[in-house]
């Protein structure tokens, strides 16, 4: 039976593991980029940690999350992505149809990228603001839309705190976060894994404030394909609720 001293040992060993293994990456010292492009530093780390590459909403190493990124970035990290499960039926392809704007290198078709937050309303294109509203009563987090006089254009798109809830507890009740340095040397780009910190979930609860106080956002990046059979369709590339690295011990305490 798995008691809860039980997956701790286990959560333990699989901290003992993970630190042991990264000493090991990291005493490799400059290692060649195994892909190109800016997600070669995850699946890099993933190859020197012999895991195969899948994209299941499980964390990626026992029980613990990994994150890795340049250690210059101060950037957004990304948590998990959740497509809104609320009343709206199609919610991406209406947001991208009814909200969006013309895509710059295909203007007779509309995208919709942009950052939405708890605290302020956000423009998305020229014509609308977007705001996230927590509503604890309903148990739900609404995306709230104003046109330019103010008035509610939309309040239908939203994410429920049992959506939000399982995401979360499944994938990120540990996390590490993994930075590396990089360089380019002969036309390829090498990493060298520099540091480790590895995070424990404060809770749910504290997950909701934080996304009512603005510090966690939701990310749209809702483009269409450029080319090919699909010309012109939706390309969602994920709705993802992320974080900035500094504000990563509001949701998480250090553990290593």
């Amino acid at each position: 039976m798995l008691t809860l001293e039980n997956f701790k040992t286990d959560v333990n060993d699989d901290i003992k593991r993970l630190l042991k293994q990264f000493q090991q990456i990291k005493d490799m010292n400059w290692v060649k980029s195994k892909r190109k492009g800016t997600t070669g530093i995850g699946y890099t780390f993933e190859c020197l940690l012999n895991k195969e590459e899948e994209n299941l909403e499980i964390p990626d190493f026992g029980a613990i999350e990994i994150k890795t990124k340049n250690f210059y970035s101060r950037g957004k990290i990304e948590l998990f992505v959740a497509t809104p499960d609320g009343d709206s039926l199609f919610a991406i392809q209406s947001l991208r149809e009814r909200f969006g704007y013309p895509d710059k290198d295909m203007p007779k078709y509309k995208i919709f990228n942009g950052n939405v937050n708890g605290k302020n309303f956000s423009p998305i294109g020229s014509r609308y603001f977007f705001k996230l509203i927590v509503n604890r009563e309903m148990k739900k987090v609404s995306l709230l839309i104003l046109d330019r006089d103010y008035r509610v254009a939309d309040n239908s798109i939203s994410w429920s705190f049992d959506l939000i809830k399982e995401k979360l507890l499944r994938k990120l009740k540990y996390l590490a976060v993994v930075n590396a340095y990089q360089k380019s040397m002969n036309q390829e780009l090498y990493y060298k894994y520099e540091k480790i910190d590895i995070y424990q979930l404060i809770s749910f609860d504290k997950f909701i404030d934080l996304i009512e106080e603005g510090i966690i956002e939701v990310t749209f990046t809702i483009g269409v394909f450029k080319s090919g059979k699909r010309t012109g369709q939706v390309h969602d590339h994920g709705t993802e609720f992320v974080i900035y690295e500094k504000n990563l011990p509001k949701l998480f305490f250090k553990i290593a």
